[in-house]
C-alpha cells in the first residue's frame, strides 16, 4: 500500500502543500475554514506523520508523539491542540494526529501503539476499559486530557461530576421539574462521572428521577435524532435537557427549531464544555466549562507530558480544574 504523501492531502483538499504544512505545524495561524478542509483530506486519506516523506532526516520519525483526538470539530482539540503542537516542536517533536469514532476506535490504537510514537496525550472521551489497558500494557507514556478513566495515572480536565451538578442544579433552581438527560455510553469515565453529578443534584432536590429521561446513547446525528423523537412521545416531554457535551446539545437545539421550538421559552437546554462553538453558536448556548480556557488546559497538558517524558517524572496526577457555568440564550433562570 502506497503511503500518503503531503502533496495528496493538498490535491485532496484542494489547497497548496505549503499550506497543509502550515496547518500541520502552525494551526494557529490559519483560517478555521482552511484548517478544517486540511484536517478533513488528512482524515479521508488516513494521513500519518508516522509514514515521513523521504526528505525528512530518519531522527524526525523517531521523535514523534501522537495527540488521539475525537472528531474534528471537538472543542478540546480545536482549544487546545495549537499549544500542544507548537510547544513540542519548541522540544524538537512533531505531533502525529489521530481521529478516533466509535468505528475506527480499535484500529487507531492498533495504529498508534505499532508506531514508533515516543508518547501519547489522549483527548477524547473514547477510552474503555480495554483501549486504556492496551495503553497500560504498551508502557508508552501517556497523559489523558479531558478524558479520564478510574485506573490512570495521569490526567487534567474538568471535574466532570461537579460539571454535571452543576448543570442540573441550574435548570432546577429555575423550577424545571421534567430535566432529562442525554449523553454518551457510560463506559466512558467522562460521560459517567457527568451523569453521576446529574443524578446527585436531582436527589439532593428530591427531583423525580424518570427513567424515560435518563437517556444513554451513541452521539452521531441519526442516534440523537431518535433520542429527540423518543422524548417527544412521552406522556410528560422534558421542559429542559442537561447534554453530556456542547455538540450534543447544539444538535438537539436543532431539532427542536426545526420543529418551530422556541428557545427557551419552550424547552432550556444546557451543555458541559464551554466550547467555541457553543459559545459564539446563534443562540449562544448555556454550558458549563472550566473556569480557564482550553489552550492553557492544553498548555499545562503538553509541559506536564513533557516532564514525564524527557524527565522520568512518573508520579501520578489527576487535575481536575474548577468549572463554572457560563450562563446565555439557551436557559431561563428562575
Amino acid at each position: 500500500m502506497d503511503l500518503v504523501s503531503t502533496t495528496d492531502v493538498a490535491k485532496h483538499a484542494g489547497v497548496s502543500q505549503t499550506t497543509v504544512s502550515r496547518v500541520l505545524n502552525k494551526p494557529d495561524q490559519v483560517k478555521k475554514e482552511t484548517y478544517d478542509k486540511v484536517m478533513a483530506a488528512v482524515n479521508d486519506l488516513k494521513y500519518s506523520l508516522d509514514g515521513k516523506e523521504e526528505a525528512l532526516p530518519i531522527i524526525e520519525k523517531t521523535k514523534s508523539i501522537s495527540l488521539i483526538a475525537g472528531p474534528l470539530d471537538d472543542p478540546i482539540f480545536i482549544g487546545a491542540a495549537p499549544a500542544i503542537i507548537n510547544y513540542a516542536k519548541e522540544r524538537g517533536y512533531q505531533v502525529n494526529v489521530h481521529f478516533v469514532t466509535k468505528e475506527n476506535e480499535l484500529e487507531t490504537y492498533d495504529a498508534v501503539l505499532s508506531s514508533k510514537t515516543a508518547g501519547i496525550i489522549l483527548a477524547s472521551v473514547l477510552l474503555d476499559d480495554v483501549s486504556h489497558r492496551r495503553l497500560v500494557e504498551s508502557n508508552i507514556p501517556f497523559i489523558l486530557l479531558n478524558s479520564n478513566h478510574p485506573d490512570s495515572r495521569h490526567s487534567i480536565g474538568l471535574n466532570n461530576i461537579e460539571a454535571g451538578y452543576l448543570a442540573a442544579s441550574h435548570l432546577l433552581t429555575a423550577d424545571h421539574q421534567e430535566v432529562a438527560w442525554v449523553g454518551g455510553p457510560l463506559n466512558s469515565s467522562t460521560y459517567k462521572d457527568r451523569f453521576l453529578g446529574f443524578v446527585h443534584a436531582l436527589q439532593e432536590a428530591k427531583s423525580k428521577i424518570r427513567k424515560k429521561r435518563l437517556v444513554i446513547t451513541e452521539t452521531d446525528k441519526s442516534s440523537l435524532y431518535e433520542v429527540y423523537q423518543d422524548l417527544q412521545s412521552l406522556k410528560k416531554k422534558p421542559t429542559a435537557i442537561v447534554a453530556a457535551t456542547d455538540e450534543i446539545a447544539i444538535q438537539l437545539l436543532d431539532f427542536y427549531q426545526e420543529d418551530g421550538y422556541r428557545i427557551p421559552e419552550d424547552i432550556s437546554i444546557i451543555g458541559i464544555g464551554n466550547s467555541e462553538i457553543g459559545q459564539h453558536s446563534a443562540l449562544g448556548l448555556t454550558s458549563v466549562g472550566s473556569a480557564d480556557s482550553l489552550a492553557n488546559l492544553g498548555q499545562e497538558a503538553v509541559k506536564r507530558f513533557f516532564d514525564i517524558l524527557t524527565l522520568d517524572q512518573d508520579e501520578a496526577f489527576h487535575v481536575n480544574r474548577e468549572v463554572l457555568l457560563y450562563e446565555r440564550k439557551t436557559t431561563v433562570h428562575g
